[in-house]
């Protein structure tokens, strides 16, 4: 039975979706606590395979090429626990939320699926288990991208889909010429290419690049960012989870997968591998970061700041040392947990207020103090100002910089902190201290004389994820030590 346990986290949001189909709620009450207690379930269910579960689970072979079986390791839990986590703090916040949104039942039947889909990309054994998940991950996220249903969703979901299957396609070809190369998909600790040096010539470099851009297409590297802001059109659930976790972290997980598992850092490095994408990726975080300076839409100011932020992992993968692994993987986690809370702060003051611009939010921090203050945490945690646990992953990230015997690293980071300061902080500066100037802000703040703090469904969430972005600060050892045993296996 232990065999099967690892099927469990993939498989039941999957079978749970279908049946949803069919379930007819009598009160959205009943529905609301179902939607938590079955992702609650999945939770412990994951909880159960990484304690019972056999290593690895074999489901359909024909062939080497065509083999779809699932592994657990220490990548893959952290993954899998992180996602599993914050879906629950999601689900939660979307009872209350999606009640003005609408289509509710066809948003959590999406939503649940999902999660089931993000699992399977989570315990991925091979290259070709992870594609057929990840192209499962585009066609369950789109419903979720267009539920509104407007011109601009469907606009946005076309986007998407488009970049996601140029993406698939660059990452087809790679995985062909992998295949053709080594005959073996499997992800092994160290590659699967060996220490080779026939092999390693331009083919295997435009093999390596053409596979990173793939993937890199979900993780907003530039210039594949641009789906990632028009999807902000999506409800805030799904924008928190498309930003911290569902999408954009699948497609950073996929890269680590690729560059440590399929290639080597010692391949990659042979090849020149790295020094071609650090290019790219010194580009994504200055351009995110810039560009979010002259966004006035709270959700689109936060989409540029993920682009940017995912820069930093990019370039902790990239690097292709331990320090720089391990600032990669810790930011992979805080940032979850940081950007996750943003938007959960900008959908709490949507809900309350129906205000999407940060100038119609002059003062609201002192009607939404606890909204407000968490949003003010967490900002300060993306700077990397400490105790916050953003500080944490941003040092070892200068660490791995300063490993590579180069201080541009070091100042990108820096320029970076600069920029991500000067378009978080004015927000947090206009809704406590912000007067209205104009008789039309005037008009606004009477509209906000009764309002109140977001309702407690969505409050819970922020304020209990604020309060581990401060803990995994102060107390950071416990993911420091896990992670740390999962690089000393890969490098």
């Amino acid at each position: 039975m232990t065999n099967y346990l690892i099927l469990g986290p993939i498989l039941f949001p999957m079978a749970i979706a279908i049946a949803m189909i069919y379930m007819n709620f009598k009160t959205e009450k009943q529905r609301n606590i179902a939607a938590v207690s079955l992702v609650g379930c999945n939770l412990l269910i994951l909880l159960l395979a990484s304690i019972y579960g056999a290593e690895r689970f074999d489901l359909v072979k024909y062939n080497e090429f065509i083999n779809i079986y699932f592994r657990i390791d220490k990548l893959s839990l952290l993954f899998a626990f992180l996602a599993s986590i914050l879906w629950f703090f999601a689900t939660i916040y979307s009872t209350k939320y999606m009640s003005h949104e609408g289509g509710e039942k066809k948003f959590y039947i999406f939503y649940i699926m999902t999660l089931g889909v993000t699992m399977g990309i989570a315990f991925s054994g091979n290259l070709f288990t992870l594609y057929i998940f990840y192209e499962l991950l585009t066609l369950s996220t789109y419903p979720l991208v267009i539920h509104s249903g407007t011109e601009e969703a469907l606009e946005s979901g076309k986007k998407y889909l488009i970049y996601s299957f140029l993406g698939a396609t660059m990452v087809v070809t790679g995985m062909l010429f992998i295949y053709s190369y080594t005959h073996n998909l499997d992800f092994t600790p160290f590659g699967v290419f060996g220490d080779n040096g026939e092999i390693l010539d331009g083919k295997l470099l435009f093999v390596y690049v053409i596979t990173f851009l793939g993937f890199g297409v979900k993780a907003a590297l530039v210039p594949f960012h641009s789906w990632l802001p028009n999807a902000m059109v999506a409800p805030t659930p799904v924008s928190a989870l498309l930003h911290a976790v569902a999408v954009v972290k699948s497609g950073i997980f996929a890269l680590i997968r690729i560059s440590y598992f399929i290639f080597s850092p010692l391949i990659i490095k042979q090849i020149g591998g790295h020094i071609f994408l650090i290019t790219l990726i010194a580009i994504t975080i200055l351009m995110g970061s810039f560009l979010a300076l002259h966004h006035d839409n709270i959700k689109k100011r936060l989409a540029y700041s993920t682009i940017s932020q995912l820069g930093y992992i990019l370039l902790g993968i990239a690097l292709m040392n331990k320090d720089s692994l391990m600032g990669g993987l810790l930011h992979l986690i805080n940032h979850a947990l940081i950007k996750i809370v943003l938007f959960f702060c900008a959908g709490a003051i949507y809900f309350n207020s129906g205000k999407k611009n940060i100038s119609e939010i002059k003062g609201i921090g002192k009607k939404m103090p606890i909204t407000m203050w968490c949003f003010a945490i967490a900002s300060i945690s993306l700077v990397g100002i400490p105790p916050t646990n953003g500080f944490v992953s941003k040092w070892y990230l200068a660490l791995g910089g300063l490993n590579e015997g180069s201080l541009l690293f070091v100042a990108i980071l820096l320029i970076s902190a600069f920029f991500t300061a000067s378009y978080l902080m004015p927000i947090v500066v206009v809704a406590f201290f912000g007067k209205p100037e104009t008789e039309e802000q005037k008009s606004q703040e009477l509209e906000m004389k009764d309002l109140n703090e977001a309702p407690i469904a969505m409050l819970v969430p922020i304020v209990t994820l604020t309060v581990l972005i401060v803990l995994t600060g102060i107390f950071p050892n416990p993911i420091i030590r896990y992670v740390e045993r999962l690089v000393m296996e890969i490098i």
